[in-house]
């Protein structure tokens, strides 16, 4: 019995190494966007291999996710000399680690999430086998094609299934389109996001399929793979 135990010990934690080496393999394709302004009032924030994204409101910023590590997003923020209590609102597009670990760092943010993303953070279903992701701020659930105004800025909801059951686009005043992991851009172009990390590729499909009906949007951000200025060259093969 003991010698079973062992053997399947071992081949559990070969499993787990092995899917750990190819994690770092797909993060080493990531192309995040260096700490700096990206277009006027868009701000781009780099932690590790993720950016999260600021945009500056009246009197405040809101965020587009929350970066992994809350003291490098700090240090990365005072060299915008942008202080993190000026964040007003949090727009989280799923809960992956990588995208809510700092949300402790904007405590004078109100947090905004997918209904349909709830399941991820409540138990209900699993991100991994048995890892389950985790929430630990109040939040408020918003559905598809909700529509707010913070800070003076146009808010629209997407709901595009497929990275996670609740991943969320934004479309801000008509014009900028954050994505999150809905989508990589890979020399202009949109492709699905690394399908290691997809709970449904064939989902994400069809959500991107939906998103090239959008009218009159001038940027595309995203959260691992940088920003593009053509919309039209992004979504043309969708």
């Amino acid at each position: 019995m003991n010698i079973i135990m062992i053997v399947l010990g071992s081949i559990v934690g070969l499993l787990l190494i092995a899917f750990a080496a190819r994690m770092l393999s797909e993060r080493g394709k990531m192309t995040p966007l260096e700490t700096r302004e990206v277009v006027n009032g868009i701000f781009a924030i780099k932690d590790q291999f993720v950016n999260l994204y600021l945009i500056r409101g009246k009197n405040g910023y809101i965020a587009i996710d929350a970066g992994m590590k809350a003291e490098n997003v700090r240090r990365e923020l005072e060299n915008l000399h942008i202080e993190p209590e000026k964040v007003l609102a949090v727009l989280l597009t799923h809960t992956d680690k990588d995208h809510v670990g700092a949300l402790s760092l904007f405590k004078n943010a109100r947090v905004f999430l997918a209904r349909e993303e709830e399941q991820m953070i409540n138990g209900k279903t699993p991100r991994f086998l048995i890892l389950k992701n985790s929430l630990h701020v109040p939040y408020t659930l918003i559905g598809d094609e909700h529509t707010s105004y913070i800070l003076g800025l146009k808010i629209k909801a997407i709901l595009t299934p497929g990275h996670t059951p609740g991943s969320m686009c934004y479309l801000i005043d008509d014009g900028y389109l954050f994505v999150g992991d809905t989508m990589s851009l890979k020399a202009g172009k949109a492709d699905l996001f690394n399908n290691l990390f997809n709970m449904d590729s064939h989902r994400q499909r069809h959500a991107l399929k939906s998103l090239k009906d959008i009218p009159d949007v001038k940027y595309i951000f995203s959260s691992h793979y940088g920003f593009t200025d053509n919309f039209e060259k992004a979504l043309e093969a969708w």
